[in-house]
């Protein structure tokens, strides 16, 4: 084989590593590209989710642990508003659930160390429901799996 036959090969060789090199590169910023807009889009929807689920798990702690009837009947109030508006927009199965218990102990009137126990089991939920959302495993309660306690 010559040194231009070889050199013509060569070229080739190299112009097509270039291409398949130059269309890798791009599919890597597109894929990067579309998982920013993913994120931009969702943002909304988990900024909303942490404040409400900050919110739910406040209000059920402070009627679980405090000893002022005002605070308590203001948390009971944020509480069912919660329950019955903007959080179901943004829960998932195991704050739903952990939610309904919370709601169902306080119509039964139960108080202290059992509504103690029913908020922390709300706020592990929204941990976690927070970990799936942000797509954070770290934030998971490593003590609590979403569904402990049922």
């Amino acid at each position: 084989m010559s040194l231009e036959s070889t050199l013509k090969i060569l070229t080739t060789i190299g112009a097509v590593i270039a291409f398949g090199w130059g269309a890798y590169q791009f599919l890597l910023t597109q894929r990067g590209q579309a998982e920013t807009r993913r994120v931009e889009a969702t943002r909304p929807f988990l900024d909303r989710q942490l404040k409400l689920y900050t919110d739910a798990t406040q209000a059920a702690s402070t009627m679980a642990t405090s000893k002022s009837p005002q605070e308590v009947a203001a948390a009971r109030s944020k509480f069912f508003l919660l329950f019955w508006g903007e959080l179901v927009m943004v829960e998932d199965r195991h704050v739903e659930s952990a939610m309904v218990e919370f709601r169902d102990a306080l119509n039964a009137g139960k108080a202290g160390a059992e509504l103690e126990q029913l908020s922390l089991r709300l706020a592990r939920a929204c941990r976690n429901s927070l970990a799936e959302s942000w797509g954070v495993k770290q934030w998971q309660d490593p003590h609590n799996a979403p569904d402990a306690g049922k």
